[in-house]
């Protein structure tokens, strides 16, 4: 183990050497083979300050080396054989078997993947690592152990996957060998039921006759082709039974094992066809209940397990097919178990098209039926599509909205419709206006169960309505009206008393999105963030882009909204606001954090653990005579709470070659920190955090929190730069250090007890 940290710290000194200097973008990819295999990624190394890096889990699971990730901590553990490396995203300490290693380019985070140095992994288990900078070529070799046996493979398992008649039917998977780098490759070898091998004549078996699998750091799973043979040179064909078997292939002079076998036969169980569909447009409910599909059973259902509806939106019909059809999933389709009989049957009030919208009235649909095998989905059989049908139903037409005034609430929105030709059984009508985001899943029952406090009722008196929506009017959640969200509108023809099975629902009316158009308009790009840890206004920030034309616009005023009053806050109430935070108009966005005294539009304090909204007021200056604006509310935010550091216990030393070694007790709570620091006191020196979190990071050593006890070799020199020398005597103190944003803390250990060399 000495040699091979030797190794790795040798390694980490000449790598500097071995790659060019940081560039942003190579000229050619950056390759990583490992062993003749090219590393496959989903995202390409990319070059750092000279050093390769490439996604994490990708080169430990080539390695075969199981690894934990923590992402609380953004901590990688990695294991294999007597091996353990613990490296933290962003920080230059990483640990070999408890040991602190510095890396010239830490782990991090690159376009939602996490990376780490090629090197510094490779060669920590034991790989050779080159590099070819013309090629931009990473090359990884195990070393090849002399006279090894390699391990046969385990869990073999043969599925007939397709109905073609040859070796497309038949799929190969198998648990890899335990220790690859005994591996050159593997051969799947298909014999007739009855014949037997053993390692001898599977070795003999020729060429043509088996097919190979790669060593690839993962379990292989190998499609046959149609051209697949027998070990005796026949075409695999329906029918017949075989028995399967794997080589696991030595490589060098390692020695090769076969596999168990495995059995399987090949059999056609395609399903028939299906016969007749049709739809029909029967009720007005508004909803799937409107929508009657029937088709004839198949004449055999001993292969199929149940049938599945798909309502396609006509639009998405060309392409849908039995891929997609196989991949939509449950909450999506209508499900029927065979019943021997024809079927015909109304879809009910929850049914849904294959995007997940609900079905209602006004898109044009096409159905499809899908005929289920009970054992292998690539034999599922799909219709061809109905008719196109677009359901109608007996409520309002021609539904229009327009943004018709500045007031910015809901006197801006005018609604206008026909009213239905027979209002016999309604008993009045209810304008629903929905966000255009809630739009695609509202149907009749979210209507029917709408509040009277959150529509606007229109009675039956002549036959056309033109409303034009008053100061307090709320969408169908109980969100006052406003500028700048998108809604779409809605009519529910009410029947008498609590009835709302004959209730109907009018189509969406096309979206519309009310603006002010005097002058005078809303901020835009609204966020808030979390960005420190006092425990008051300094830790919200507050960005926005200003209005296009601030001409006149006097200022913008921040208001912080509690969740619990956010339904409930208007125009109105924003004016009359006494507690904001201004911003000038100067410039074109405003990113601030609030300071320590910033209240709450209530006057209560900002503080933690408490949900609020913020809203921007865009204020008018004295030479415009129209309304102030709102903007719509931020996303949700509730401020964190401030963990405090715990320090660490049971500092004690001991000596290992000249050296001092400390060792101590984890912190409690390791979630909020970053690292320890170790530092060597002269006794008669008094030493607290505040020193401790000064002194120079060349006079320390650091360790990386990993869950578990450490230990560290101390610096050889002590907390002000002199040597650490014979005849002094000292004390250790170990410093949990805080990752906290915007906080600089650390808990400071009690010292050990005084010793001297």
């Amino acid at each position: 183990m000495k040699k091979l940290w030797i190794s790795i710290v040798a390694g980490l000194l000449v790598l500097p050497m071995l790659f060019q200097a940081p560039a942003q973008a190579a000229a050619k990819p950056i390759r990583v083979i490992i062993d003749g295999v090219t590393l496959s990624t989903d995202q390409p190394p990319v070059m750092v300050n000279g050093r390769t890096m490439v996604p994490l889990r990708a080169i430990f699971e080539a390695f075969n080396a199981d690894i934990k990730w923590n992402q609380k901590t953004q901590t990688v553990t990695a294991f294999q054989n007597d091996t353990t490396i613990v490296l933290k995203i962003g920080s230059k300490i990483a640990t070999i078997n408890n040991k602190a290693v510095s890396l010239d380019v830490p782990g991090q985070n690159l376009k939602g993947r996490t990376m780490v140095p090629t090197r510094f992994v490779s060669e920590a288990l034991g790989r050779e690592v080159g590099w070819n900078p013309g090629a931009q070529i990473v090359t990884i070799t195990t070393p090849v152990p002399v006279g090894g046996n390699a391990a046969p493979v385990s869990g073999i398992a043969a599925q007939d996957i397709s109905d073609y008649g040859d070796g497309r039917d038949l799929q190969v998977s198998f648990n890899r060998a335990a220790d690859e780098s005994l591996v050159d490759h593997y051969r799947v070898l298909i014999a007739k039921t009855g014949t037997t091998l053993n390692l001898s004549s599977a070795l003999a078996v020729g060429s043509n006759n088996y097919s190979v699998a790669l060593v690839t750091g993962a379990n292989p799973a190998v499609k046959l082709n149609a051209d697949a043979r027998t070990i005796d040179g026949d075409l695999i064909k329906n029918n017949q039974g075989y028995t399967v078997y794997v080589v696991t292939v030595g490589k060098g002079n390692n020695t090769s094992a076969l596999s168990s076998a495995a059995a399987v036969t090949l059999q056609n169980k395609a399903v028939p066809a299906l016969g007749t569909l049709q739809v029909k447009d029967t009720s007005d409910y508004g909803d799937g209940r409107d929508l009657s599909v029937s088709f004839n059973k198949l004449a055999d259902e001993s292969k199929i397990s149940t049938y599945r509806i798909f309502v396609v939106k006509a639009s998405n019909s060309t392409v849908f097919d039995l891929g997609r059809a196989n991949a939509v999933t449950g909450n999506n389709y209508t499900q029927i178990n065979k019943t021997g009989n024809n079927i015909s049957m109304n879809l009910s009030s929850g049914s849904r098209d294959t995007d997940g919208a609900l079905i209602k009235t006004g898109v044009s649909y096409r159905v499809y039926v899908l005929a289920v095998d009970s054992s292998n989905a690539a034999n599922n059989v799909l219709s061809p599509a109905s008719a196109a049908l677009t359901l109608a139903n007996a409520g309002v037409s021609n539904l229009n909205v327009t943004d018709v005034n500045d007031y910015n609430d809901g006197r801006d929105l005018k609604v206008t419709f026909n009213h239905a030709s027979d209002e016999t059984n309604i008993s009045q009508y209810r304008i629903l206006v929905v966000p255009t985001n809630l739009y695609s899943t509202f149907g009749l029952s979210d209507a029917n169960n709408v509040s009277s406090a959150n529509y606007t009722a229109v009675g039956t008196s002549g036959g056309y309505t033109e409303q034009i929506l008053n100061a307090s009017s709320r969408d169908v959640r109980g969100s006052l009206i406003r500028n700048g969200t998108s809604y779409r509108v809605y009519v529910l023809a009410a029947g008498y008393g609590n009835n709302s099975g004959s209730n109907v629902l009018s189509a969406a009316s096309p979206a519309i999105t009310l603006a002010n158009t005097s002058g005078l308009s809303a901020i835009s790009n609204l966020s808030v963030s979390d960005v420190s840890d006092y425990g008051d206004g300094r830790d919200l920030r507050v960005s926005f882009t200003h209005a296009g034309d601030e001409s006149y616009i006097s200022h913008y005023r921040i208001l912080v909204v509690p969740m619990n009053y956010y339904n409930s806050f208007s125009l109105s109430d924003a004016n009359n606001a006494g507690n904001y935070t201004t911003a000038s108009t100067s410039g074109n966005s405003t990113n601030q954090v609030l300071d320590s005294a910033a209240k709450d539009v209530r006057g209560a304090a900002i503080k933690p653990e408490i949900s609020y909204r913020v809203y921007v007021l865009t204020v008018r200056n004295g030479s415009y005579q129209g309304a102030n604006v709102l903007s719509e509310g931020s996303a949700a935010i509730s401020l964190s709470a401030k963990l405090p550091v715990t320090s660490v216990t049971n500092v004690t030393y001991g000596m290992d070659n000249g050296k001092v070694v400390v060792n101590f007790t984890k912190s409690a709570r390791e979630s909020n920190l970053s690292e320890y620091r170790v530092f060597v006191v002269p006794s008669k020196q008094s030493f607290g955090t505040a020193e401790a979190l000064n002194v120079q990071s060349s006079y320390y050593r650091s360790a990386v929190p990993n869950g578990s006890n450490l230990s560290v070799a101390a610096a050889a020199r002590d907390i002000n730069g002199n040597p650490v020398v014979k005849g002094t005597k000292y004390k250790v103190y170990v410093l949990a250090v805080a990752n906290s944003s915007g906080v600089q803390n650390g808990g400071l250990s009690d010292s050990s007890d005084e010793f001297e060399f």
